[in-house]
């Protein structure tokens, strides 16, 4: 049995440890450059976008640390990052599901607040949620967005003051998951018109930085046509397999373990290029192994342990979400496929069907998060794990239900 060991995979949550955060140089080197535009007066908004689970939470906490003066992970890529340190008043929203600008804005002026009490002892912001619902109420949706562009940003003028003054950088309003917001709530013109008038008013140190799903700005383009101009997309790709041998070796070095050279391809196969899984594979591979030197058979014994027992559950819900009858055979069918990518022409092969019978149930399997569409005609699982969870358990046996 192996010494006991603090895990140096994190599968569960984002990674807040610039030294554990792998892979993803040219976004970092993105998000950087856009932080150097805001610091000298050139405001760039950004968006980082990537399917679920790609890593898109980690990126935006990483860029809060840049952004906060810490040059660990620049300087673990090499990468020039323009000045000695940044220093920059930071807030930070995770959006709920539904909220809208009001939500967003006050959240994040409160964050300040709370945040940076001593600074703004002497500053009043003025936002307020109670104020806007009050607004909405009686109020159009035009006019309580264009109110509250109004007080949103005289507010954010406040902080960059203050910002200016104890010789700050500027101002960054950090959102995650902004794929949740209501895109009928006004978000998008919201973002616009905030973009715009700050700007007007000669606030031009301060930026907003937001992550979402692959279709965020798309999303909120159906409320506002333009919002595609307003922020700088830094979209993020699955891991390639050096990346996935880096967060391997990475981790196993961490605790003095060995592996043998087939342990990162057999990782990165079964993972798809998602962070998650790769973290969850190591960390199993870990506590299976106990000679010190991970083989194939460690690989097999953390494959069978995750889908059986860790994440049993979790897969067995996905595949009840996926629902019955047409949808099980599709789910199936997937699964049975040699590759990740799973072209609709293997699908129809397999189920019998051609792609305009069952196009509404591969359509619905995508907005419940089971699948996505990677290309015209080619879908993958969203957890890939699904697939391993499919192969060794089968369907739900169901009748089938109206599609």
């Amino acid at each position: 049995m192996a010494d006991r060991f603090v895990d140096p995979f994190f599968p569960n949550r984002p990674v807040d440890d610039p030294q554990r955060f792998s892979g993803r140089k040219d976004q970092v080197e993105a998000i950087i450059d856009a932080i150097y535009q805001i610091k000298n007066n050139n405001p760039i908004h950004t968006i980082i976008t990537g399917d679920r689970g790609i890593g898109k939470s980690s990126l935006l906490l990483q860029t809060k640390l840049v952004a906060e003066g810490d040059n660990v992970l620049p300087e673990k890529f090499g990468i020039d990052i323009g000045v000695p340190r940044y220093d920059f008043l930071v807030g930070w929203h995770d959006v709920d599901a539904g909220q809208g600008p009001a939500h967003i804005s006050t959240g994040l002026m409160h964050n300040f607040q709370s945040l940076f009490g001593r600074l703004l002892k002497n500053v009043k912001l003025e936002i307020s949620l109670g104020t806007f619902i009050k607004i909405a109420k009686k109020e159009s949706v035009e006019q309580t967005v264009s109110e509250l562009v109004t007080i949103f940003c005289e507010d954010a003028a406040k902080l960059s003051r203050v910002a200016y003054d104890n010789k700050k950088d500027g101002v960054l309003f950090f959102i995650d998951e902004l794929d949740r917001a209501d895109a009928e709530s006004g978000i998008a013109t919201f973002f616009k018109l905030v973009a715009e008038r700050l700007p007007r008013m000669k606030v031009n140190n301060v930026a907003f930085i937001c992550a979402g799903i692959t279709g965020a700005i798309q999303k909120l383009e159906v409320e506002h046509a333009s919002i595609a101009r307003t922020f700088k997309d830094v979209p993020i790709p699955r891991l390639t397999e050096g990346e996935t041998e880096e967060i391997i070796k990475d981790g196993f070095d961490k605790v003095g373990r060995t592996y043998n050279n087939r342990i990162p391809v057999l990782t990165y196969r079964l993972s798809s290029g998602f962070p998650e899984p790769v973290h969850l594979l190591g960390s199993e591979m870990l506590k299976v192994d106990t000679d010190g030197y991970v083989d194939e058979t460690d690989f097999t014994e953390a494959k069978e342990r995750i889908v059986t027992i860790v994440r049993r559950n979790k897969l067995s819900m996905l595949l009840k979400q996926s629902g019955s009858g047409k949808y099980q055979h599709i789910v199936l069918a997937m699964a049975e496929y040699d590759g990740t990518n799973v072209p609709l022409s293997f699908i129809s092969s397999q189920i019998g069907q051609t792609q305009n019978q069952y196009s509404t149930n591969m359509s619905a399997l995508v907005e419940r998060g089971i699948i996505f569409r990677l290309d015209i005609g080619i879908y993958a699982f969203v957890d890939p794990l699904l697939k391993e969870y499919i192969q060794k358990f089968g369907i739900i046996s169901a009748k089938s239900e109206e599609d």
